[in-house]
């Protein structure tokens, strides 16, 4: 079942026309949501991304679209679906239907969506991540750039090369040749003990989960710099991970030639497990 602006439907059920602003432009914007041991994680941060992309997009949303309303209507979802204890969410944002390129309305309407999931915490990867540079498009760095809008055409790109070159993730870059992120992930590297992770101002999506781990970093002391990231550094770090919210920390073993430790990554997962799950 899905809840589309509060009726609760089947997801077999055809909920759309063909004038969809979202289909037709990619109007909208969207969280990915972990649901574990029946808390929705990180809520706080999505809630803060969700309402500051929409201001940005100059969505009107409702008055009643407080933090305790998409909190309480994504519960009732994960009821209805038996999935309350560990799911998958989606929660979309969008202008309603009316207009071309210029909108006849900008009141916006929203999608829950709840799929269950497997697993019962974060887990680290047992099987490090083989990756690759996905070079066939450069990400624009702009506003938007920040935000999971449902413009993601270089993230579904992306993900048929690394299908298609039996790849598990693909590194993407921004204009300047700069690595900036993976396909849904933000990226870490450790060298000599330091972290660094690019800033947003290089065109990577605000991850909650980085912002997240961020803070845990500050307030544990623990060195990181928010830099740019060349297609050097790749090949200078001892160690590299990924992080975000539905998997939380995964780590890389392979870029081409070079392989990584892991170190941080265990770490840090081993954190998410122990204080977001208590």
């Amino acid at each position: 079942m899905i809840n589309y602006n509060g009726n609760i439907l089947s997801a077999k059920e055809p909920i759309f026309a063909s004038d969809n602003r979202s289909f037709r432009y990619g109007d909208g914007i969207f969280e990915s949501i972990r649901v574990i041991n029946g808390n929705i994680q990180l809520f706080d941060l999505h809630y803060a991304r969700l309402i500051s992309g929409c201001q940005l997009m100059k969505l009107k949303i409702a008055k009643e679209w407080t933090f305790d309303f998409f909190k309480n209507k994504i519960n009732a979802l994960l009821k209805e679906n038996e999935t309350a204890e560990n799911a998958r969410v989606r929660l979309t944002v969008f202008r309603g239907t009316g207009g071309y390129y210029e909108p006849t309305n900008t009141k916006a309407e929203y999608l829950i969506e709840a799929d269950p999931w497997k697993g019962k915490g974060y887990a680290l990867n047992e099987k490090g991540v083989l990756v690759d540079i996905y070079t066939d498009m450069e990400k624009t760095t702009s506003l938007f750039s920040t935000y999971k809008t449902n413009n993601s055409l270089i993230y579904v790109l992306a993900s048929i090369h690394k299908k298609e070159h039996k790849l598990d993730d693909c590194f993407l870059i921004n204009s300047k040749n700069r690595v900036i992120e993976a396909i849904d992930s933000n990226i870490f590297l450790v060298k000599g003990g330091e972290i660094s992770t690019p800033p947003t101002t290089e065109g990577c999506v605000a991850g909650v989960m980085r912002e997240y781990l961020l803070k845990v970093m500050d307030e544990n002391n623990i060195t990181y710099h928010q830099t740019p990231i060349t297609l050097e550094d790749l090949f200078t770090a001892e160690e590299i991970f990924l992080t975000n919210s539905i998997s939380g920390v995964q780590w890389v073993k392979t870029y081409k030639v070079k392989n990584y430790e892991l170190g941080i990554a265990k770490i840090l997962s081993e954190h998410l497990n122990n204080h977001l799950l208590a």
